[in-house]
């Protein structure tokens, strides 16, 4: 289907949320001044369409643009949105530093995923498109009034460093990032699995917002977070048993488990395996040393308990 033929779905005519885009689900909030974009489409030709887009739901100025973390997918477009009109581009401090570390390497990248997906001019336009930095940062929360309605960013970690929620009471729904990712692996490469994971019981429970944008796939009630809760679960299930045995460790029949999860392209299924692989790897070395330091905590409890005696 193209684009046109849908428009963005909308919550109230206020928050629009599209998620038929190339790589990741972007959303928009028009507030009584104007518009609040949070993250952006990495393709430019969708960047450009999503800027004709807002523009014919309502003729108003982009205010602001918010990442919500530093995937090079979601920070790519802003310079075709703002068309070199100021606007605020708001993100954690964590987040400001990764995106200017890998800036131009994650455009290369998106690059090279245009190409083979046959967006040969797609690619060509994004190598003309500057990467913009944030140029404001904020550490735990931030509270934005452009009229109505109120936006509240908050620092929540967990999927990766630097991963904010943005929240938007007066509608209840709140704007997650990759904390949701919906028919698609999570990328664990950074997580905090178990603070991910609390994450997710708070939105299941609704405790958060009755609508939840993810930060790939389309719009969920709480509940629709179960899949991704169930993969988290898992996951960390699996490693902490595995990081308390004292068996070799045979990995390629894990990955394959965790592979079947969700949907893969033929053509990244190569490197969604090798990332999980990546991932479950890092995660194992991560829990033995936990194990490793308590065992040794113990064991010196214990000594000092027997000299005691």
């Amino acid at each position: 289907m193209a684009l046109e033929e849908k428009p963005p779905l909308s919550l109230e005519s206020r928050v629009f949320i599209e998620d038929r885009l190339h790589f990741s689900t972007v959303g928009a909030v028009r507030t009584d001044q104007g518009w609040i974009c949070i993250d952006m489409p990495a393709d430019p030709s969708h960047a450009i369409w999503w800027r004709q887009t807002l523009k014919a739901i309502a003729p108003l100025p982009v205010l602001a643009v918010i990442y919500t973390d530093a995937s090079r997918d979601r920070v790519l477009g802003t310079a075709i949105l703002l068309e070199d009109r100021p606007g605020l581009v708001i993100a954690h401090h964590q987040a400001f530093d990764r995106i200017k570390s890998h800036g131009e390497m994650g455009r290369q990248q998106v690059m090279d995923t245009l190409i083979n997906m046959g967006q040969s001019e797609a690619a060509e336009l994004l190598a003309r498109t500057p990467v913009v930095l944030p140029n404001l940062t904020f550490a735990d929360r931030l509270t934005l009034h452009f009229g109505s309605p109120t936006l509240i960013l908050e620092h929540v970690d967990g999927a990766s460093p630097g991963q904010i929620w943005v929240r938007i009471p007066e509608h209840d729904v709140v704007f997650v990032g990759d904390t949701v990712t919906l028919n698609a692996h999570p990328n664990l490469s950074e997580a905090d699995l178990e603070r991910w994971l609390e994450q997710l019981r708070q939105l299941r429970a609704g405790r958060v917002a009755r609508h939840i944008v993810p930060g790939r796939g389309p719009l969920v009630e709480p509940k629709g977070v179960s899949p991704v809760l169930d993969y988290l679960r898992t996951m960390l299930r699996r490693v902490k048993t595995l990081a308390g045995s004292r068996r070799k460790v045979e990995l390629g029949p894990l990955v394959n488990e965790f592979m079947a999860y969700f949907p893969v392209p033929e053509p990244d299924r190569e490197r969604i395996h090798r990332r999980i692989r990546l991932a479950i790897e890092r995660l194992l070395d991560l829990y033995a040393e936990e194990k490793g330091a308590k065992t040794g905590k113990a064991a010196t409890a214990k000594a000092g308990s027997r000299r005691k005696g």
